[in-house]
């Protein structure tokens, strides 16, 4: 079980120059759009991976701006794995509970770092809470 590619394919980041007052309520979220079973080239055989193809997403209030970001993630595990995770997905659109949770945490935590960079660069607040860590108290 591990993660053997990603890459982001689509970004969409806008500031919509609204007049906001009060707390900005700020919202995730990670939507796969798809799963696939894939060959992959390893040495001198191949492995059946999965290509994931998600969506992430920041939303800013209710009209301050949004970040998505779409890519895919390609997940290498056990042919069985494979093959069942494609069979549930194909069934009920949902992710067997062990590849959800790598692939969402490993989404999340890229989508969190380029939604940073983006949300700095467009003047949004921070996608995630960000604490001074007590850098600048008084010393006694």
């Amino acid at each position: 079980m591990a993660i053997v590619g990603f890459s982001f394919s689509k970004i969409d980041a806008i500031q919509n120059k609204s007049k906001v007052t009060g707390q900005i309520e700020i919202s995730h979220n990670v939507t796969i759009d798809s799963v696939v079973a894939t060959k992959l080239n390893v040495g001198s055989g191949t492995n059946d991976v999965l290509s994931i193809n998600f969506t992430f997403s920041v939303i800013y209030g209710s009209d301050l701006g949004h970040i998505k970001l779409s890519g895919d993630v390609v997940y290498g595990d056990t042919p069985e794995i494979v093959s069942e995770t494609v069979k549930g997905w194909d069934h009920n659109k949902k992710l067997n509970d062990l590849v959800n949770s790598v692939v969402s945490k490993f989404i999340y935590t890229k989508g969190i770092i380029k939604s940073l960079e983006l949300s700095d660069n467009l003047n949004l607040p921070a996608p995630i809470p960000v604490v001074p860590t007590g850098m600048f108290e008084k010393k006694k």
